[in-house]
């Protein structure tokens, strides 16, 4: 007789339910979704012994008929699609018809459900799988359903030992009801654990539950829209500079057709099209919404249905950069953190802090008092200075002319320089400022190869080549590329450089330094990469910027910071590492800093 058998439906059953639930979280996410395609307005959930004890979800749904009960936890039964042509436009959660019946073979199992045309509700209970009884029972709702799962891998324990510790296992619970919480703002969310209400979310708008369910100060809502793709991103406007920009350490949630997924190469797009703007520092927290035409997303990949393809990945890359990119420039801006002791007012006086702001409004009362009424800003808590959003720094005013030129006040270490700009005093660090521009300009030519603007040498500047150096004609293309011109000499043991003209954006003193970096760092394919290309044009940026202790005049600093202005492709108040480029403040919001009267 051969080795090869068919499996026992009782051991198939128990390998297939493996497949679809793991740990608590994966049913109780397979309940949620359950209740949301029955159009339910409300659901609670409870939750007992980090879900191993029970996991209940109620709610108000259209319910599921009686001669329907012993069907829904049979395999691939279902009430969503009919035919293959189905599952290329699938727009509920659940269409597999597993879920049930996964979670019937590993617990035991009480559905409670009724029908706006029945009478009575019906409680099917079952154990692994099989049906134990059906009879009619008491429902508060005029419809709606009931699901409890109780005792949970009673009867696979071994699965038990492979289950995490009960602090993260509640955490995937509450994290799961936190995810289908932040994209169905319509619907009542509730969650009890223990019999103690932990969260109780109420239909609201979708920017008011983000609020909620992250626990955030304040959100910006953007999006963008094209050839039927959507994707809307409602995240923290408050910039968090202390943290750095790492994928674990964020906490947004990422939707495609309102579903959850967990895709390794969105989540990559969203941080480093963060990096790229905002440098190595930062939090991303909130919600990124994908809706596309169900016909170009495969939902069907992943047996908890926790991945996706897409047809056009390409152009959904490109889509959610930009949207990211747009947020990033119309919300994001640079603040200022002062940490004000709590003792008494003639304490504070005693602090360096004070003594050096104090001099500064000093030195600046005379110019300020000629100054028109300045625009009320928000404060938003006491000893936290937030700067106002980028529009209303730069916004046009079509109705009362104000003056557009940069007045520069002062000048520290050749380093900072303190700006009147439109009735707003700004801090500039010249160095930063500087390489934001270069890489912004680098980006616009290496990437989207538009031109840019050379400076002529009168007297080339040569620079030594080492004849050995394997990448040398891929590293003279990717300088001529950025708009260097140049002539190579050759003698019988060196080549020299003969650098004709620059891109004006470069500071003139590191023209140099920029060409031997190039040349000490470049390797081929780097330009086949877009995120080692950007990362090596940040470092290119640093090294061809102003440098901290190079002094420039008074008409050099007004063209930097004009030149900042004009940056309409990236967010100008961080520079390519995530440092400040420029901070705000207003004469009202020093007042009010020091506890003083208008």
């Amino acid at each position: 007789m051969g080795n090869v058998k068919k499996l026992s439906e009782e051991v198939f059953s128990k390998i297939a339910a493996g497949e679809v639930i793991e740990k608590p979280s994966n049913v109780l996410k397979e309940l949620i979704e359950n209740s949301i395609d029955a159009h339910s307005s409300v659901i609670n959930v409870r939750i007992l012994g980090n879900g191993l004890k029970l996991i209940e979800v109620r709610d108000n749904g259209i319910g599921i008929e009686k001669d329907d009960l012993p069907l829904v936890i049979e395999r691939y039964t279902t009430s969503k699609i009919n035919n293959e042509k189905d599952l290329l436009k699938i727009q509920t959660y659940g269409f597999r018809g597993e879920a049930l019946y996964a979670i019937s073979k590993i617990s035991n199992l009480q559905i409670i459900s009724k029908t706006l045309n029945q009478d009575k509700a019906y409680l099917l209970t079952s154990s692994e799988g099989k049906i134990l009884k059906i009879e009619p029972t008491n429902f508060n709702h005029q419809s709606g359903t009931v699901i409890k799962v109780t005792d949970l891998f009673f009867n696979t324990p071994v699965r038990k030992n492979f289950l995490s510790s009960e602090k993260l296992e509640l955490y995937n619970l509450t994290n799961t009801f936190k995810h289908f919480s932040a994209i169905n703002n319509n619907i009542l969310f509730s969650l009890h654990i223990e019999d103690k209400l932990k969260y109780n979310f109420i239909p609201t708008t979708p920017e008011s539950r983000v609020k909620e369910v992250f626990k955030l100060k304040e959100v910006q809502k953007e999006k963008i829209e094209l050839e039927n793709y959507r994707i809307t991103l409602i995240l923290s406007k408050e910039y968090k500079y202390n943290q750095k920009l790492t994928t674990y350490k964020n906490n947004f949630f990422v939707f495609v057709n309102r579903r959850i997924v967990f895709i390794n190469e969105i989540d990559r797009i969203i941080i480093n099209t963060f990096r790229e703007v905002l440098g190595e520092r930062g939090k991303i927290e909130g919600i990124i919404s994908i809706d596309a035409p169900p016909d170009e997303v495969d939902s069907n990949i992943h047996p908890r249905k926790l991945e996706v393809r897409f047809i056009k990945p390409l152009f959904l890359k490109n889509l959610l950069q930009k949207a990211i990119k747009n947020f990033i420039n119309n919300h994001i801006i640079s603040k200022i953190i002062i940490d004000l002791p709590q003792e008494n007012k003639e304490q504070k006086e005693n602090t360096n802090w004070y003594k050096s702001i104090n001099q500064l409004v000093k030195k600046l009362e005379e110019k300020v008092e000629k100054l028109p009424n300045i625009t009320e800003t928000q404060i938003p808590t006491k000893g936290q200075f937030q700067i106002p959003k980028k529009q209303q720094i730069f916004e046009k005013d079509n109705e009362k002319e104000t003056s557009k030129e940069v007045k520069i006040l002062h000048y520290w270490d050749n380093c900072y320089f303190l700006a009147l700009f439109e009735d707003n005093f700004f801090i500039v660090d010249q160095h930063n400022a500087s390489e934001k521009i270069i890489y912004s300009h680098l980006l616009k030519k290496v990437v989207d190869n538009q031109t840019m603007v050379t400076q002529k040498l009168l007297i080339p500047i040569n620079l030594e080549i080492e004849n050995n150096n394997e990448n040398i004609n891929h590293t003279l293309e990717f300088i001529e590329k950025i708009h260097f011109k140049f002539n190579i000499k050759e003698t019988r043991d060196k080549k020299i450089m003969e650098i004709t003209s620059y891109p004006i954006i470069i500071n003139i003193n590191s023209v140099r330094e920029t060409i031997r970096f190039i040349f000490d760092n470049f390797e081929e394919g780097i330009t086949d990469n877009e995120e080692v290309l950007r990362n090596f044009l940040a470092k290119i940026s640093c090294k061809s910027a102003i440098k901290k202790g190079q002094k420039l005049s008074n008409e050099e600093l007004q063209k930097l910071f004009n030149d900042l202005l004009s940056i309409d492709n990236l967010n100008p108040h961080f520079c390519p590492h995530g440092r400040n480029v420029m901070i705000r403040i207003s004469f009202e919001d020093i007042n009010k800093m020091f506890e003083r009267e208008k």
